[in-house]
């Protein structure tokens, strides 16, 4: 797996584009999204037998078994080559939360909801969510 000459660019396009784009089992759920980047930056779809496959969690569990490693953790092993968090680069995946997410540097994006507080008190937003790079529990290379 390589990335394109203009991956950083092909990537930025994919974050703005799925910036606000909610959770949803099977079609943007933690790992599609990941997936989804990675093949933005490199042609490569590694989730191309799991797309359309669930609709929940027990969906996604089942699918993991059968057509992955057993759990998101082993599948993601399986394809992608583990590296130490703390060398994760812009592009990279990484864990938090039992979750896999894209490295952008500084911090990571997940897929998932946050409170924010504005005028109104606080609010929630969906979409992608920044982690601090310092709760990256594991990486892997892209």
């Amino acid at each position: 797996m390589v990335r394109r000459d203009d991956w950083e660019a092909r990537l930025g396009r994919f974050i703005a584009d799925n910036r606000a784009r909610p959770f949803e089992w099977g079609q943007h759920d933690c790992i599609l999204m990941a997936c989804a980047a990675v093949e933005a930056m490199t042609g490569f779809d590694a989730a191309k037998a799991y797309r359309g496959q669930y609709t929940d969690r027990a969906g996604s569990a089942k699918a993991l078994r059968e057509l992955g490693e057993g759990t998101l953790l082993k599948t993601v092993d399986a394809v992608f080559k583990r590296k130490p968090p703390s060398f994760a680069q812009r592009g990279d995946l990484v864990w938090f939360a039992g979750s896999v997410g894209v490295c952008m540097g500084a911090q990571g994006l997940f897929v998932g909801e946050e409170r924010l507080a504005d005028k109104a008190g606080l609010t929630m937003r969906e979409g992608l969510i920044a982690i601090p790079r310092r709760d990256f529990v594991k990486a892997w290379a892209v």
